[in-house]
């Protein structure tokens, strides 16, 4: 089974910190849990990564975006090659676009 290398970009980077510090004002014990969990996620894209189904966010761009839903939060990525780029994650009450 072919394995991809997982990237996490710069701004998903970004909104993952935001929602941990979010969290982390009520109970940073559970930001941690929260952290680690869609990190592990996240990387469970370096196999079959196109087990997950194309987000609405790719009508419009040239690039396919797909996403990975982990609970109330998307991870929204692209498949280049043999990489996978995470670009953004988000939660169930933003807004979709990219």
């Amino acid at each position: 089974m072919q394995k991809y290398k997982v990237e996490i970009k710069p701004l998903a980077e970004e909104n993952l910190k935001n929602i941990f510090l979010f969290i982390a004002e009520d109970s940073p014990a559970n930001a941690l849990r929260w952290y680690q969990h869609l990190v592990a996620k996240i990387q469970s894209l370096e196999t079959l990564p196109k087990r997950c189904p194309v987000a609405p966010e790719s009508k419009g761009v040239e690039q396919e975006i797909r996403h990975l839903i982990i609970d109330n939060y998307r991870a929204l990525f692209s498949i280049e090659g043999k990489t996978v780029q995470v670009l953004h994650v988000r939660g169930g009450w933003q807004e979709r676009t990219i």
